[in-house]
């Protein structure tokens, strides 16, 4: 089965797939939003999303970071740039990839700090969709420079998440 998800929020996305596979479906691949699941035993697998240290794209040690998780009996599944989609087997017992409030505040960090890194990017690509529809206006031009404009609020929204979970964190260490 492939389902559809594309989400700016890590946990939401983590608790979907948590989900599904209390419901009997165990992520397999992910590829632009489009997950593919297949049947397993309901609640075999528990997942976790990870966002790698890192540039741009670039991960810092994934060779090491995939060694390290297989020591730990847990299965990168699949890796998108720095995003990478570990599961571990539920009777083998809790799995959390983070689990001290300073390394929880680093990861956010690291998340933010992409959001807005690809909001900068996702910017200087618009900037050219929307002088197009000022100047030469139309339909086709105004749609684009809309749906240019949702992406950078729905990155910003994320970004703000992450600003807030921090925040969370934050005070839990006071």
């Amino acid at each position: 089965m492939i389902q559809w998800k594309f989400t700016f929020d890590k946990d939401e996305e983590q608790d979907w797939l948590n989900d599904y596979c209390q419901e009997g479906w165990a992520m397999v691949s992910f590829f632009a939003g489009l997950v593919t699941f297949v049947p397993c035993r309901p609640g075999e697998f528990i997942y976790q999303i990870d966002l790698l240290p890192g540039s741009g794209l670039r991960a810092d040690d994934y060779e090491g970071y995939v060694s390290f998780m297989g020591d730990m009996d847990v299965e990168v599944l699949q890796r998108w740039g720095r995003w990478v989609y570990l599961r571990k087997r539920a009777e083998d017992g809790p799995f959390e990839v983070y689990t001290d409030t300073d390394s929880k505040i680093q990861l956010y960090r690291r998340i933010r700090k992409m959001f807005l890194w690809v909001w900068v990017l996702e910017l200087v690509l618009s900037i050219n969709v929307f002088l197009q529809a000022v100047v030469y206006g139309g339909l086709l031009l105004r749609c684009s420079a809309a749906v240019a404009a949702l992406m950078l609020l729905a990155i910003l929204q994320g970004a703000w998440k992450c600003t807030r979970k921090i925040q969370e964190l934050e005070r839990l260490t006071e």
